[in-house]
Parts: structure tokens; C-alpha cells; sequence
């Protein structure tokens, strides 16, 4: 599973490079900077970090200035959610108990004699 998910992920990565940064020249090549030519850091102009292309519903606004509104707002969803899943694994470390349990929506199966120095099931 692992290693198929490895190449889904080294393709797609292998794609966003192909169409976000330049060739670099050869006469660039290996160096860290240069006044003239195309350098291996150098995005190319049509290419906005993080946007590939990849619109299957047609979601991604046409205005710029949407656009940057939609990205922040996206970004601001995935902190709040790191956010929000730190907070339970910091739950969950504080009294031993998984959140479930917390909940009342389970049944508390952890042993902690079990467990030699982490309170944590695993």
C-alpha cells in the first residue's frame, strides 16, 4: 500500500515541478546565482504557488483577488483543524482516556498496568 501510495505521491509532486519552475540552462547549472539565464529556483510567470490546475467541480474563482480570499480562507481551515486535533491528542495524554471515552460514546478498554511507561493504548 505504501509503496503505491509513494509513487501517487512522487507523480503528482514530479507534475506540480514540471509545471510551476523553469529548466534551468546549462550554463546555470550548479550554480547558486547568476544575472543571466534561468536558475533551478525560478517559478515560471504563469504559475501561482500551489495552483496546478486541478479543478475537477470548477470552484477556483477567475479574480485574483477572490482567489487569495478563497486560499486564505482554505489555510485558515486547515490551522483551526491542526488546531482542534491537537487538543485531543493533548486530551487524551492528560487523563489516559481516548476521546471517545470522554465522550461516552465507548467503552473504556485500556489497561494501564499494561502499558510501562506511555499512557497511551496502542
Amino acid at each position: 500500500f505504501f509503496e503505491i501510495l509513494g509513487l501517487i505521491i512522487g507523480a503528482l509532486e514530479l507534475n506540480r515541478a514540471l509545471i510551476g519552475w523553469k529548466a534551468p540552462d546549462s550554463g546555470t547549472l550548479g550554480r547558486t546565482s547568476s544575472d543571466s539565464g534561468t536558475m533551478f529556483q525560478d517559478l515560471n510567470d504563469s504559475y501561482y504557488p500551489g495552483d496546478v490546475g486541478f479543478d475537477p467541480l470548477n470552484l477556483k474563482p477567475e479574480d485574483p483577488e477572490a482567489f487569495a480570499e478563497i486560499q486564505t480562507k482554505e489555510l485558515q481551515n486547515g490551522r483551526l483543524a491542526m488546531i482542534g486535533i491537537a487538543g485531543m491528542v493533548v486530551q487524551e495524554l492528560v487523563n489516559g482516556k481516548e476521546i471517545f471515552v470522554n465522550l461516552g460514546l465507548a467503552q473504556d478498554r485500556f489497561d494501564a498496568a499494561s502499558q510501562a511507561m506511555l499512557p497511551i493504548q496502542f
